[in-house]
């Protein structure tokens, strides 16, 4: 598609990147709401109060979307590990980030990642390449942890379980007792603790 200029919004943001957001907001919610059959290109133009061709301006197909979907769920999570190593320099930084943006203090999914992360699976049905670009940023994000100044067997340890807890959500799996899951936390934390 031809490149085209648009104005710019208070803020900086632009007119296209607003409608790209929106559009997205609106393919997240539903795929949060119905799972991978409520990617209608059709009713997700229309929660994001577009024309249909209006979403294939920015996102060339379903598949498209569903990239623009991954995308964004990723970037989130590296951009919500980064701002809590960067409230941190101590050695293991990345790890404690990682188990923080992971889970939260009761051993629930920090956001809902989980629950997009199911619907993302469902919708790629294991496209291969699709799996791949997933693969390759957690991949990333593994070696970091392996080299952030702390013991690579307990920082691995500590993403594994954090790892867990989230996969049990995704899941569905029983969760653990309150009191359990807050043990199994602190144990966490204190093996990373510098």
């Amino acid at each position: 598609m031809p490149k085209t200029t648009t104005k710019k919004k208070r803020g900086g943001a632009s007119d296209g990147a607003a409608t790209r957001e929106r559009i997205l907001d609106a393919a997240e919610a539903r795929l949060l709401a119905y799972g991978p059959n409520g990617l209608v290109l059709e009713a997700v133009a229309a929660d994001a109060q577009v024309s249909k061709g209006g979403l294939l301006y920015h996102f060339a197909s379903k598949e498209a979307l569903v990239d623009g979907l991954i995308k964004r769920m990723l970037d989130s999570f590296d951009q919500a590990q980064e701002a809590a190593a960067a409230a941190d320099k101590r050695a293991g930084r990345w790890t404690r980030a990682y188990l923080s943006s992971t889970v939260t203090d009761s051993g629930a999914p920090a956001d809902n990642s989980a629950q997009l992360m199911a619907g993302i699976l469902a919708a790629i049905d294991n496209d291969p390449v699709r799996l791949r670009l997933i693969r390759k940023r957690f991949a990333t994000l593994h070696r970091r942890l392996e080299a952030d100044g702390i013991d690579p067997v307990q920082a691995t340890i500590v993403r594994l379980a954090a790892d867990g807890l989230w996969l049990s959500t995704l899941l569905g799996l029983p969760q653990l007792e309150k009191a359990l899951q807050s043990r199994v936390l602190a144990s966490l934390k204190r093996m990373i603790r510098s």
